[in-house]
């Protein structure tokens, strides 16, 4: 059940953490999914981790690895809440993971964060989703690499991933929201976006990106198709941005939480050649029936999730 809403905000988060765990504790007997050593990798999967999430993350990478024909490297971003004991487990289960504390201490890291002031402040500040945005481009092994967050999970064959990983596509892929732009993009948000595109594009780029509802639950990419250099324009922008883009539902795209998906958005928009979103098999939310669910917080509480996780943990002890 679904924790009461009366109870006080933390007991029901611990509540519906609870229920969560419960419904996923059968992950714990599947078999191990080893990672790929990074020279026998088609690509490098990165995932950000905290210990809230150890159980649906361990989840989200057993159903991408369990394909025979899944070559790829794993790195996993420990945010500091994780303990020895749970690196130690998710090593039994994804044997040859790459471990990355949530500060790096890395010459190529310092080397490009001395050019990059806010950047470098959001990195060594309380915020660990800098590194979700920095790991994979500064720090990645493989020449692919895919960004998967961890309240995921693949619930067939992801064919169009897989492909990529192979080599057999050059652009990029990125996930969106299955939602009716024309009704739900406020006009204040529509400016904001044309804002941002004349201050990111440059040396005849053009900004290409149909859907403002981009989401950084599910990436691939090559990290040399990327200017990071952008998330430090974006970030720039944000600080003299109008008041008109922080009330609203406006500020959903740029708030405090938002900083790391928006900065890769910008990336995406400029990429060439263009990224190309991975479509309705790719969906952010509970609903069944797709290849991939990125479930957010909201989804994965909800009654239907937990029972529709539980019987997909039940088809992968074998």
């Amino acid at each position: 059940m679904q924790a009461p809403t009366w109870l006080p905000f933390r007991i029901r988060c611990r509540w519906d953490n609870a229920r969560i765990d419960w419904a996923l504790r059968g992950v714990d007997r599947t078999p191990p999914r080893p990672a790929s050593p990074v020279a026998n990798a088609d690509a490098e999967v990165h995932m950000l981790l905290c210990r809230r999430d150890r159980w649906i993350g361990l989840l989200a990478l057993k159903s991408l690895l369990r394909f025979p024909d899944a070559h790829l490297a794993v790195t996993l971003t420990d945010d500091g809440s994780l303990t020895e004991a749970d690196r130690r487990w998710f090593d039994r289960h994804v044997p040859g993971c790459r471990w990355l504390p949530r500060h790096v201490s890395d010459p190529r890291l310092d080397r490009f964060l001395a050019d990059h002031p806010r950047l470098k402040r959001g990195y060594d500040g309380g915020f660990p989703l800098y590194g979700k945005l920095l790991h994979p481009l500064v720090l990645n092994q493989a020449e692919r690499v895919i960004v998967c967050d961890s309240d995921t999970a693949f619930f067939r064959r992801p064919e169009r991933l897989l492909q990529w990983a192979r080599g057999q596509d050059a652009h990029g892929w990125y996930l969106h929201h299955h939602q009716n732009q024309e009704l739900q993009v406020p006009n204040e948000t529509r400016e904001a976006f044309k804002e941002l595109a004349e201050r990111c594009s440059h040396n005849g780029t053009q900004w290409r990106m149909d859907y403002y509802f981009f989401n950084s639950g599910l990436l691939a990419f090559r990290p040399s198709q990327l200017n990071l250099d952008l998330a430090e324009v974006y970030l720039a922008w944000l600080e003299t941005a109008s008041a008109r883009y922080h009330t609203g539902q406006t500020q959903w795209w740029f708030c405090d939480w938002t900083p790391e998906q928006m900065a890769y958005q910008c990336m995406f928009a400029l990429m060439d050649p263009p990224a190309k979103p991975l479509g309705d098999d790719y969906y952010i939310g509970g609903d069944a029936g797709h290849v991939f669910n990125h479930f957010l917080r909201h989804s994965l509480r909800q009654k239907q999730s937990l029972k529709m996780l539980s019987e997909f943990v039940e088809s992968l002890k074998t």
